[in-house]
């Protein structure tokens, strides 16, 4: 570390941390080290202030001051009194203390946070005679404690508040992205090559237009923070306004030059009321006019005019319970079939909760990352359009699939178990073939649990093989159970002289 260097540590969201080493690493930081819920850097106050103000991925930026034992309230008491606050905060000013506690004996983060408090106002009040008191909102500064394994790391909070609220969302829709999460979608997605080289941004499903809007910031080189009108060091003692404001000056130069560049940004929604949410939060972002968003149903989602092949990106709907999962399988296979119908040569990029349903869209993904959303794991599934990467999800497909992974799943396993079925079905089929035959059938049952270990209905009809297997009773192991599917569908083709694609399978109930 250089000499004079304060030593940082920027929070982050789950999943974030290596975006959030590289993006430091670009704004100068010494050292960026991932760790758990975030990364730690050092650098000189100009560095902090410039994490605070272009950090699109940092919850916040804090300042270490110290390290004390704190296995008990007396010695979290006593450990904060070694920082001299005064040097911090005025007699008369405002604190906020956050406190957050990990395997340690003190586990009340309110009683935590009370004790640091008073440690604080204590030690001010025995020097001045007068305290400083607590806000709740927009303090002097916010000290930030977290105790792990009963040791405290005493920090000052520079960013005041969550990076992530950007100064610019009025309201969300139902479960908004959070600024953030949003930008790191656009990161790994490619988004900054492609605005450098002129592609369009079009989400279909915009919402409010987090997505848009931080795809704009970034095409136009706008510092994150820069509408912002709080930061935690504002009212800091050490605070060095003339740096801050220089910081501003250049920010705000850098987004006039970069504004004129930006790319065709388009978003639509077919919610009326997000598309009102969504005109609103692009018109504080002073971004009004430079992205395109209105009323569309997902049905008629087709490249803005003119635009160039760039990103399609977006965050669907993802039900939790099984009944809206299987309800939002048609949105994404419409999204699918939208992609690969109008959006060939761009690339895309799918934010959701539910990979199941990603699946759906019949194209398959080049790349997927494991993302937070709150307390949700979810997926990014990144995707080239082209034909090289669609996916027939026709039943026909679906056989052919099914069957090459029943063999794939058999190969070098003995085959001797299965023999007694493969005879079964090749009687079976020897003498009803020439009953068909003669009687002019098109359809006719093959066999139905001839043999109870295979418990299977297979039914000739036309020129394509109907196979059902019975549910199995659940005391019947089910990998014994899978074996057996697998065993039967392997040899199928061969034994019936059908291809894979006409052999259609489910499972039912026996009863049924």
């Amino acid at each position: 570390m250089e000499q004079g260097a304060l030593t940082l540590f920027a929070t982050a969201p789950k999943g974030l941390e290596l975006l959030l080493v590289e993006e430091l690493r670009a704004l100068g930081a010494i050292n960026p080290r991932e760790k758990l819920a975030g990364v730690s850097f050092q650098g000189d106050l100009m560095l902090a202030y410039k994490a605070c103000l272009w950090s699109r991925l940092a919850n916040r930026i804090l300042l270490f001051l110290t390290k004390v034992p704190a296995a008990t309230p007396e010695e979290l008491y006593k450990g904060v009194q070694t920082i001299k606050w005064d040097e911090h905060v005025a007699r008369d000013g405002t604190l906020a203390v956050h406190f957050i506690s990990s395997n340690s004996n003190i586990t009340h983060t309110l009683f935590g946070a009370q004790k640091v408090k008073d440690a604080i106002v204590d030690q001010m009040r025995e020097k001045f005679g007068v305290r400083p008191s607590v806000a709740r909102d927009q303090p002097d500064i916010s000290v930030y404690v977290y105790l792990h394994r009963n040791e405290a790391t005493i920090s000052l909070d520079l960013s005041g508040e969550s990076l992530h609220k950007r100064g610019y969302r009025q309201e969300g829709g139902a479960a908004p992205l959070k600024e953030n999460l949003a930008a790191a979608i656009l990161l790994r997605s490619g988004w900054q090559d492609i605005a450098k080289a002129g592609g369009a941004l079009e989400d279909p499903m915009c919402g409010s237009a987090t997505l848009l809007i931080e795809a704009a910031q970034m095409a136009a080189d706008i510092a994150p923070g820069l509408a912002r009108q709080y930061f935690g060091f504002l009212g800091w003692k050490k605070h060095q306004a003339a740096l801050w404001k220089k910081l501003i000056a250049e920010a705000e130069t850098r987004k006039q030059q970069g504004l004129p560049n930006l790319p065709t940004i388009v978003g639509h929604d077919e919610d009326a009321y997000a598309i009102k949410i969504a005109f609103e939060n692009i018109d504080k972002a002073g971004l009004r006019g430079k992205i395109h968003v209105e009323k569309r149903d997902l049905s008629a989602f087709v490249p803005k005019a003119n635009a160039k092949p760039g990103l399609v990106v977006t965050n669907p709907p993802y039900g939790e319970r099984l009944g809206e999962v299987e309800e939002l399988k048609p949105l994404y296979t419409l999204l699918g079939e939208r992609l690969k119908e109008y959006f060939q040569g761009w690339h895309a990029a799918v934010f959701t909760g539910n990979p199941e349903l990603g699946k759906v869209m019949g194209l398959r993904a080049k790349k997927y990352y494991a993302l937070y959303n709150g307390a949700i794991a979810c997926k990014l599934f990144l995707f080239d359009v082209k034909l090289e990467a669609f996916v027939d999800r026709s039943e026909e497909a679906d056989n052919e699939r099914r069957i090459r992974t029943a063999q794939r799943a058999i190969e070098g396993q003995d085959v001797n178990a299965v023999q007694m079925f493969v005879n079964r079905l090749q009687k079976n089929l020897k003498h009803l073939k020439r009953q068909a035959k003669k009687q002019q059938l098109t359809s006719y049952r093959v066999y139905d649990a001839d043999i109870p270990e295979y418990a299977f209905a297979i039914d000739i009809e036309n020129d394509s093989a109907q196979v059902q297997e019975y549910q199995a009773p659940r005391f019947v192991d089910s990998e014994k159970v899978m074996q057996r599917r697998q065993e039967v569908l392997a040899v199928l083709p061969e034994i019936l002289g059908l291809p894979s694609t006409k052999i259609f399978f489910k499972i039912v109930d026996r009863k049924k």
